[in-house]
This record gives C-alpha cells, sequence and structure tokens, in this order.
C-alpha cells in the first residue's frame, strides 16, 4: 500500500509539474521530483521494494521526458537509490540543509550519470543543440532549483508514511 501510495504523489508531482513549467516557459529549469522520491525512498524502504519502487519511477519519468531515451531514467533512478540506499545505512540526516545537500549532491550526480548514458546510448546526442553543452548548462541551476523542494517533498512523504504505518519515528530523526 505504502509504495503504491508513493508512486501515485510522483505521478501527481509530475502531472502538475510538467503542463505548469511549460506554461510558464521554464520548463528548462525544473526541479527533479523523481529524484527527490527516490532518494526519499532510498532513505526509509527496504532494498527489494524500494529498488522496484525506483525502477517503476524511472518508467514514470521516461514516460513524461520524451526526448530522452527509452530506459535512461529508470538506470538513473536505481543507481541513485542503491547510492541512497548504501548511504542511509551510513548517513543520518538530522536537519532540512541536510536533505537539502543530499539533494544538490544526487542532482549533480544524475545530471552527471544522463550526460554519460546519454553520449553512450543516443548515437546523435552529441550532433544536436540538446547535447553535452545543455546538459552541463543546466547541471548547476537544475540542482539549485531541486534542493529547496527536497524538505517540502520529504516531510510530504514521510507524513504519508506516519498516516499509513501508524508510527511516529521520521526521515529527519
Amino acid at each position: 500500500m505504502r509504495d503504491i501510495a508513493i508512486f501515485l504523489i510522483a505521478f501527481l508531482l509530475l502531472a502538475f509539474e510538467s503542463p505548469l513549467l511549460h506554461e510558464a516557459h521554464l520548463a528548462a529549469y525544473a526541479p527533479d521530483m523523481a529524484l527527490l522520491v527516490v532518494l526519499y525512498v532510498g532513505l526509509s524502504s527496504r532494498f527489494e521494494r524500494g529498488l522496484f519502487l525506483a525502477l517503476g519511477l524511472g518508467l514514470l519519468k521516461d514516460g513524461f521526458v520524451m526526448a530522452s531515451p527509452v530506459g535512461l531514467y529508470m538506470v538513473i533512478m536505481v543507481i541513485a537509490f542503491m547510492v541512497t540506499y548504501r548511504l542511509s545505512q551510513r548517513l543520518a540526516l538530522r536537519s532540512i540543509l541536510g536533505v537539502m545537500l543530499l539533494a544538490v549532491v544526487a542532482s549533480f550526480g544524475a545530471s552527471l550519470l544522463e550526460l554519460f548514458l546519454s553520449l553512450v546510448f543516443d548515437r546523435h546526442f552529441g550532433d544536436s543543440s540538446r547535447g553535452p553543452s545543455l546538459v552541463f548548462g543546466a547541471m548547476l541551476p537544475e540542482a539549485l532549483v531541486t534542493a529547496p523542494f527536497a524538505p517540502a517533498v520529504f516531510w510530504a512523504l514521510d507524513r504519508l508514511d506516519g498516516f499509513l504505518a501508524r508510527k511516529s519515528d521520521s526521515v529527519f530523526h
């Protein structure tokens, strides 16, 4: 039930974000909501369930980003989950600043991974106007736009966990 609820919240975040940013002509500087949800899942889920949820969230993001090769964001979200899951065993987030810092670092990592995988699997990636210079140019703005949304997304998902599991502990310890 928890995984379905998290998946539906991620769908709603992506569904509302895409048209609003496109209408405001800010689509190039969109926060990576799917990555934030995957980071939360990596910090709060068991490995097997979280891995399948990250895979589904990556597929969901692949559906919203039409210009990328199919499966690109599936791979990125699974790798982000695995790294965050391993960090969760050594890292205790105790503040909003820690969550924002994690979001910035993860956003940079996801952008670098997107660049690498696009160069490997998209034969026309370096030829077009959406090539490596576009990814490098959007890396810092995307990380800075994603970071302020991290505490709100973590808080909402933490409240959802508290409601569904009737527990009082939190990701923020």
